[in-house]
């Protein structure tokens, strides 16, 4: 397993840096050495999302973690709230608001688009909504959403605006200042190269003075930002212990991104979508996503119902590459490759000529009857 290359949607291979900072002694959360690293990482944090007018927040936890930190923290029941579904992700920010009393809608458009700035626009002139929940990249459909334009409609709007950006903060440019959303999150274990059971979480200054003026009180304890707030201006305070070997190797990671520089980290992540899409096309393929709404950090692409896991085990015993197939009802038609993080164009480039020859192995290669016949059917 040691020499797999990890070609899914997260977690992605580790640097050896990250991985021996994981292999540490432990390390005590209440120790001076943590309290000074524990700084640094928010610091570093701040530079990834850009943020420098917001607050930030770094603690243990999955994606899912932020998703739901930031229903809870920002939602109260009752209140009317919505989300824009075009993935699976999407489905699971709806779930987690009805799951905290708001009324929840939606906004649901067909499978492979991008949501729509003008769709969101007529909605928010029909109903007054509290908050808007978006997904940057959706990690099964690849669809990267037009969050700035998102973002503005829900300005104009008056409502806050939640960014789901695990499948791209460090591989798909973002600056939450100039953004202006209230809350954007990640994970650790994406583009950001670090291991999983980490969050991150850049969150407006409006937001969290609409936290601390709620009418009724955050119903959380581990998932409440504002109880977070006092551990970020000051991490000798207590309140739950720490993953400390995950957040250390986090901090070698967001190292490695600030030497390599967020933009140039930028342009590699799109020189590995560029390599991956070319290919896709070159077999064939047809894309979940639309043109021009491609994500740099995940491509997930079609094939013939039933030759996904086919490919998938080839590709792993034969190659010891491994990429995931799609989710759910998906998962024997659709391929999903995740190339980001500490991924290189060359290993990427040698990664994908051995898939190209699974694919005409496993006989999967797109037929032109058999790819409209799906198109007619979806």
């Amino acid at each position: 397993m040691d020499d797999t290359l990890l070609l899914i949607p997260g977690p992605t291979n580790l640097s050896k840096r990250v991985r021996d900072a994981m292999a540490r002694p432990q390390l005590p959360h209440v120790g001076a050495e943590f309290y000074s690293t524990f700084k640094e990482t928010v610091a570093l944090a701040r530079y990834v999302f850009k943020n420098e007018a917001g607050v930030q927040f770094v603690f243990t936890g999955s994606g899912t973690i932020g998703m739901e930190s930031s229903v809870v923290s920002l939602v109260s029941r009752g209140d009317r709230t919505l989300t824009l579904i075009n993935g699976y992700f999407g489905h699971r920010m709806l779930m987690l608001n009805e799951v905290h009393g708001a009324k929840a809608d939606k906004l649901e458009f067909k499978g492979g688009s991008a949501a729509d700035p003008d769709a969101l626009r007529r909605q928010l002139r029909k109903s007054k909504y509290s908050t808007v929940f978006i997904t940057h990249v959706d990690t099964s459909s690849s669809i990267l959403n037009p969050v700035a334009e998102l973002v503005e409609e829900c300005e104009k709007a008056g409502a806050m605006s939640v960014v789901d950006s695990v499948c791209a903060v460090g591989g798909v440019p973002l600056d939450f200042d100039r953004l202006g959303a209230d809350v954007v999150f990640t994970a650790s274990q994406k583009a950001l190269a670090g291991p999983p059971g980490a969050v991150l979480l850049a969150v407006s200054t409006r937001a969290l003075e609409h936290m601390e003026n709620r009418k009724s009180p955050i119903e959380g304890y581990y998932m409440n930002l504002l109880r977070w707030k006092p551990i970020m201006d000051d991490p000798k305070m207590y309140l739950a212990t720490p993953a400390t070997q995950v957040l250390l190797a986090l901090r070698e990671s967001l190292l490695e991104a600030k030497e390599e520089g967020i933009e140039n980290r930028w342009e590699r992540h799109r020189k590995l979508g560029e390599i991956t899409r070319a290919k896709v096309a070159e077999w064939g393929q047809e894309f979940v996503a639309e043109e021009g709404h491609r994500a740099d950090t995940v491509t997930s692409f079609w094939v013939e119902d039933g030759k996904a896991g086919q490919i998938q085990k080839n590709l792993e015993s034969e190659h010891h590459v491994m990429v995931s197939r799609g989710i759910y009802d998906d998962k024997d038609r659709m391929i999903r490759i995740g190339h980001f993080g500490i991924l290189q164009p060359d290993v990427l480039g040698k990664a994908l000529g051995h898939m190209g020859d699974v694919m005409e192995e496993t006989g999967a290669s797109a037929r032109p009857v058999a790819v409209a016949k799906r198109r007619n059917t979806r």
